[in-house]
């Protein structure tokens, strides 16, 4: 460590020696203030000079207000404040001497411009889809859509999204994405982001940003891209907040509700954000497996498996932290971010085996699965804002700490029946402990330097620490006792430590900007496998390069082109060879044998009037890791699933966005997906090649009505996809909303209705050379939720969001 720490006091020396150097320059500050007294943020404000009117700087008003031009040459000057909302407004000429440090222009009265008021309204709504350099912005926020679902299931409806109930999610086709929540990895299993994301409201939530290509400033996992769910936030001084509440039905009954207050001022910033939410669950699902002995093309026997699946969520969420301004160039922040539930679950199964040539039944069998899942996840954070001057030259300086711990108490009983010719086994039961403790430390440092013409030179360094334990015991039940199994109670503990550095270049010059960038990552991970005395470790760097070009030929046409080298690590659980049983006729198990997933990925897209985006993508993938199916050796009735190293993959792929305004009252966003995915999977007697091909379709309408009620309706449709040896057929759904605002449209009440024709159900089928699975899932997806909320006090202001070091570690664990 004793380098990172030479580094890090480097950097601050420098810093230091900026800040010394920025105060012996010449200043020139103020504040704009409306006609009420109240600070006007985010403004535009330029300086002239007064002889030859030559434009000699800008600056913008920050949330409170205050503005600052730093390293100004003495000479008279006068300044212009330009705002939507406000009239013109020009300063006083004022001459700025060489004895004089700072000129203080005090507070700037900004007059109401009544003409542009309604029009600026209609600007600041902004569109459900926004296309960003590197990204896709989804504003939730926005639509009436999003209220009363979870998480999960507002990810579903994400074009180019898609996501099963294991929490597993894939972007245009592609697996391995990863999640941040405020740009923190959540460092969970599969499983135990699916439970986050059950229990995070989707009133909670701003938007979503979706990365096929991140830059080189985010963390190279997640070979998919980034999904980045932004949660809400504080936007108004003085105290100010917002609460709701909502009520509803699927086969089940959902409630929910919040609680967000938030405190301004121009020193400091205290905010709470507490949720709550209940859902009861019913799901039905149907399997068929078949059976072969070798790879011949009749199978020997099958089975047919029907469960329910009665879970019952119950979650906690809440989030406290305060900033404050130690002075206009620094801020620091604290932010304790939470959350505990339960998760319960019932599931009675019914297992009927037979013969395939003659279809005698062999045995039936019928299993009560009783799980009582709960959970714990804290984050801590501390962060540090140094802003060196107006014009972008920063330090960002993020600490974290999360502390994840979540327990599965679960108990399979199961009955035979004496059906068939053979006889069945006895009666059998299992009892599973299965508890997970992670803890995640992560330091992360960023700094961002603007250069003469137009350049700007951003660099960083993030170090994170994971350890993550499993102790898991299963006891079976041998003559009316139940002793421990020894053959599938596991002990693991697992290690990594991963330090990245990374530096990324951008430049503007005419219709061009470009933006390049690469990040260093030395891995090192280490595992403990207590219960048969096995250590594997591992230790390797890797460079991860992006590049981004854009021209912009005038307002209607512009073209992106970008590039990111990515890569997909095994998730901590994957990694551990334990065992977790679905039924008594499956499980599924880890494979610390894994190795990382690299990915070469390209898009090029072409914006027509600066709303219409076409675009084009590929990608190419080693080391592809997906679940394989196999049978167990010691009961061949038996199946498990274990993550392996299966091949290569390729992904082609053209998308298209079309956000329409039909009529003054009707607006829309189109969004349409076709891409090929292609599997080359080595196999002892040859290659296997899967492929297929997917269209997936999502529309979004609105429709205003007379006296503040609205209507949407939307609907989403994918054709199939292929991922590894599974290919899943066609789904969709169709969702609507009406919403009425009253009390001056602080108050909000909307109904919604998801999945209206009870479409969104899985057909799937999986093959092996052993195996072939054909499955159908069907969710409880159809729910009618009606919604209340309603905001009080301040005045709206906005402010950055801010996210932590960690985003990108727990969706992982």
């Amino acid at each position: 460590m004793p380098y990172i720490l030479r580094y890090l006091l480097s950097l601050l020396w420098i810093c230091t020696l900026f800040t010394s150097q920025a105060q012996k320059a010449n200043h020139i500050k103020g504040q704009t203030v409306g006609e009420d007294k109240q600070a006007i943020p985010y403004v535009s404000i330029s300086l002239y000079h007064v002889n030859d009117g030559i434009l000699a700087s800008t600056a913008r008003s920050d949330s409170t207000g205050n503005f600052r031009f730093t390293n100004t040459k003495a000479g008279s000057y006068f300044i212009k404040v330009k705002s939507l909302t406000h009239q013109d407004t020009f300063s006083p000429h004022f001459r700025l001497d060489e004895h004089f440090d700072e000129y203080d222009l005090g507070k700037i009265l900004l007059l109401q411009n009544n003409a542009y008021l309604a029009e600026v309204v209609v600007e600041r709504k902004k569109q459900f889809i926004e296309q960003q350099q590197d990204k896709l912005v989804f504003n939730i926020e926005n639509s009436m859509l999003a209220d009363g679902n979870n998480g999960l299931e507002l990810l579903s409806k994400i074009p180019g999204v898609a996501v099963d109930e294991s929490g597993s999610l894939s972007i245009k086709g592609k697996s391995g994405a990863t999640v941040m929540i405020n740009g923190k990895i959540t460092y969970l299993s599969a499983d135990q982001l699916a439970n986050l994301l059950r229990s995070t409201s989707s009133m909670d939530i701003n938007k979503i940003e979706v990365m096929s290509n991140p830059n080189a400033k985010q963390d190279a996992a997640g070979s998919a891209g980034i999904i980045n769910i932004v949660l809400k936030k504080g936007l108004k001084q003085g105290f100010n907040g917002s609460v709701s509440a909502n009520a509803g039905a699927g086969r089940g009954a959902h409630l929910g509700g919040s609680l967000n207050l938030n405190y301004r001022t121009e020193k400091i910033n205290v905010f709470g954000i507490y949720n709550q939410y209940f859902q009861n669950l019913k799901y039905y699902n149907s399997l068929t497996r078949y059976f072969y002995t070798d790879q011949g093309s009749v199978p020997e026997s099958y089975s047919q498996q029907e469960n329910t699946i009665q879970p019952k969520l119950r979650s906690n969420n809440f989030r406290v932290g305060m900033d404050y301004s130690i002075n206009p160039k620094q801020t620091i922040g604290f932010l304790i971010n939470g959350g505990f539930g339960k998760f319960p679950k019932y599931e009675p199964t019914t297992n009927s085996f037979r013969n395939f040539n003659t279809d005698n039944l062999v045995w039936s069998s019928t299993t009560i699965t009783e799980g009582k899942e709960r959970w714990r996840d804290m984050l801590y954070n501390v962060n540090y804002n140094l802003k060196l001057n107006d014009k972008g030259h920063e330090l960002k300086i993020d600490l974290d700490l999360v502390d994840h711990y979540s327990k599965m108490d679960q108990q399979l009983n199961t009955a035979y029946n004496n059906v068939g010719a053979s006889t069945p086994p006895a009666s059998s039961s299992r009892i599973g402990d299965i508890p997970s403790d992670n803890k995640v430390y992560v330091a992360k440092l960023d700094y961002t330097l603007p250069l003469p013409k137009e350049y700007k030179l951003e660099a960083g360094w993030k170090s994170s620490y994971v350890r993550t334990e499993n102790d898991l015991h299963y006891d079976t039940l041998q003559n009316d006792q139940y002793v421990p199994d020894l053959g599938t109670s596991n002990h693991f503990i697992y290690k990594e430590t991963i330090h990245a550095g990374y530096l990324n270049l951008s430049k503007s010059w005419h219709k061009f900007s470009t933006q390049i960038g690469v990040r260093g990552e030395h891995t090192r991970t280490g595992s403990h496998q207590i219960t048969l005395n096995e250590q594997f470790e591992r230790s390797y760097f890797k460079l991860f390069p992006a590049a981004f070009f854009t021209y912009t030929a005038n307002d209607n046409h512009k073209v992106q082109t970008s590039y990111s080298y990515r890569v997909q690590r095994p998730s901590f659980w994957d990694l551990n060879p334990f065992r977790v049983y679905t039924d008594p006729f499956s499980y599924a198990e880890g494979n610390s044998n894994l190795n990382p997933a690299y990915e070469h990925s390209f898009e090029l897209g072409y914006t027509y009037a600066s709303k219409y985006v076409l675009t084009l993508n590929y990608a190419q993938r080693s080391n592809v890791v997906n679940e394989i199916l196999g049978r167990d050796p010691l009961n061949p009735y038996i199946t498990f699933e274990r993550p392996e190293n299966i091949g290569s993959f390729k992904n082609y792929g053209i998308s298209f966005i079309a956000p329409t305004q039909f009529t003054s009252w009707w607006s829309a966003t189109h969004f349409a997906n076709y891409y090929r995915n292609e599997y080359e999977l080595p196999q002892e007697d040859g290659l296997i090649v899967r492929e297929g091909n997917t269209l997936s379709l999502n529309s979004q309408n609105s429709f205003k009505l007379p006296k503040d009620w609205s209507i949407e309706l939307g609907g989403n449709y994918v054709s199939g996809l292929t991922v590894g040896i599974s290919h899943i057929k066609s789904y969709g759904q169709v969702y609507s909303g009406i919403q009425k605002n009253f009390l001056n449209k602080k108050a909000t009440l909307k109904l919604v209705v998801n999945d209206i024709f009870r479409t969104n159900n899985r057909r799937y089928e999986t093959i092996s050379p052993t195996i072939r699975l054909i499955g159908r899932s069907n969710p409880d997806s159809r729910t009618a939720i009606l919604s209340f909320s309603y905001r009080f006090g301040g005045s709206q202001n906005a402010t950055a969001q801010r996210a932590t070091g960690s985003e990108d570690i727990k969706s992982r664990l």
